[in-house]
């Protein structure tokens, strides 16, 4: 009796607390804190490639409730809403890139039959119950649209041959893709820092990006090997999207955490783990916890929301990683902090982790090689003096001893006497 006296003291200290994020807003019973609505799966999927389908869910629990409404919404817009009173009660509007089945729509899960790059943006789903209560719960998460290039990236403005000096000006042009493309010179299997310059992308009316790079040097000896310069322009397109683990549910006043599972993409197994905590906390404890994503490389970039907002820098501390034979690596995060009356709400305090994976997709172009100069070669000047070495590169003509020798690569030439000073070629 006396510890259901201090509870309900604690409740009504916090009910008298500014109205804010994690602080209770009204008096209850503990009874009915256990007994209100609970938003138990909320799932949107974080990459999806255009025209694919794709399916929104948001489940919830009533308990004692009576549901008034489900509402969709896309980028604050809402798209569908879901009356149990209405006839029909699933109802939608037109939205750029929604495309809803309501024949395959059931109260907060629903089907889009199709995708295009309109459709990426926040999505959240807010349930409603009626009087005398009138809560809501909301749940939101980013959805972003993805388009491959077609085609690997086309290199414009080669020439056949160069003479050393000359301007070499070449662009690369990436094949439409989303997000843009990421360009890459290389000049004979080495990528290249010589003068380049991103013009800003161009968008296409459908959504897609078109990136360009500009390279821009003096043809010098050392970029032609065996007389060849190979140039060649990568494209690079980085793809992530976020893996969420479970949900762990709080109370301050129960015996046992509770814990809802998210699926926000992909299969759970796929998700990070969290391990470490105690059934209970109270204010004044210390929550101390780990995040350890799946294996992945490259590896994942972990992170700690307390109620749906992302953790302080301060309660967060990177552990080793764990390396796997394979080259696989699975990242840990630490999350501990003392926990205060603003991290309850409604007597419930929420612990999420996600890990955030990037897969690289890499397009390389054709490789093209451009020659030195004839021309250059025959007018090319050579010093000899008596008994000097002479070093010889990039596809020299010599006169020595009245035979013409090619040399493909750097070479020691010995002159022997007697001989002019000065040879044209």
């Amino acid at each position: 009796m006396e510890k259901l006296f201090k509870d309900l003291r604690l409740i009504h200290t916090q009910a008298a607390s500014i109205n804010g994020v994690g602080y209770i807003s009204q008096k209850k019973s503990l009874r009915e804190d256990c007994k209100s609505l609970k938003l138990r799966d909320f799932s949107v999927p974080a990459v999806v490639m255009r025209g694919d389908p794709v399916w929104l869910n948001c489940s919830y629990d009533l308990e004692r409730d009576k549901l008034y409404s489900i509402k969709w919404h896309k980028n604050n817009v809402e798209f569908y809403r879901y009356l149990p009173a209405d006839n029909p009660p699933g109802q939608k509007y037109e939205l750029p890139g929604i495309f809803l089945d309501l024949g395959w729509c059931k109260e907060g899960y629903i089907f889009m039959s199709k995708t295009d790059v309109n459709s990426e943006g926040t999505y959240r789903c807010e349930v409603s119950t009626e009087a005398p209560f009138f809560r809501t719960v909301k749940g939101e998460s980013e959805m972003r649209i993805y388009v491959n290039p077609s085609s690997a990236p086309a290199i414009v403005g080669v020439k056949n041959q160069y003479f050393i000096g000359e301007t070499v000006n070449v662009t690369c042009i990436s094949a439409p893709s989303r997000p843009q493309a990421f360009l890459k010179w290389w000049i004979n299997d080495e990528a290249t820092n010589e003068d380049l310059y991103r013009p800003l992308s161009r968008v296409s009316q459908d959504g897609l990006f078109t990136s360009e790079l500009i390279l821009r040097f003096k043809a010098r000896w050392h970029h032609f090997k065996n007389g060849r310069m190979k140039l060649v322009c990568e494209a690079i397109i980085s793809q992530a999207h976020t893996l969420r683990s479970e949900e762990i549910l709080v109370s301050n006043h129960s015996s046992s955490p509770q814990k809802t599972i998210y699926s926000d993409y992909g299969s759970s197994k796929d998700g990070p783990t969290i391990s470490g905590g105690k059934s209970k906390y109270g204010v004044g404890d210390i929550v101390d916890i780990n995040c350890t994503s799946a294996k992945s490389q490259p590896p994942a970039e972990l992170h700690w929301y307390i109620n749906d907002r992302e953790a302080k820098p301060e309660y967060l501390m990177p552990l080793k990683s764990i390396l796997y034979k394979n080259g696989m690596e699975s990242t840990r995060l630490r999350l501990r902090f003392t926990v205060k009356h603003r991290h309850f709400q409604m007597n419930e305090m929420r612990l999420r982790c996600t890990a955030t994976l990037s897969e690289v997709k890499t397009m390389s172009s054709e490789a093209l090689e451009a020659e030195i100069s004839e021309q250059q070669m025959s007018d090319l000047h050579v010093d000899f003096n008596t008994g000097a070495d002479i070093l010889c590169s990039a596809a020299v003509l010599l006169i020595l001893k009245e035979e013409l020798i090619y040399s493909s690569e750097i070479n020691r030439i010995f002159v022997i006497p007697p001989l002019p000073e000065k040879v044209h070629i």
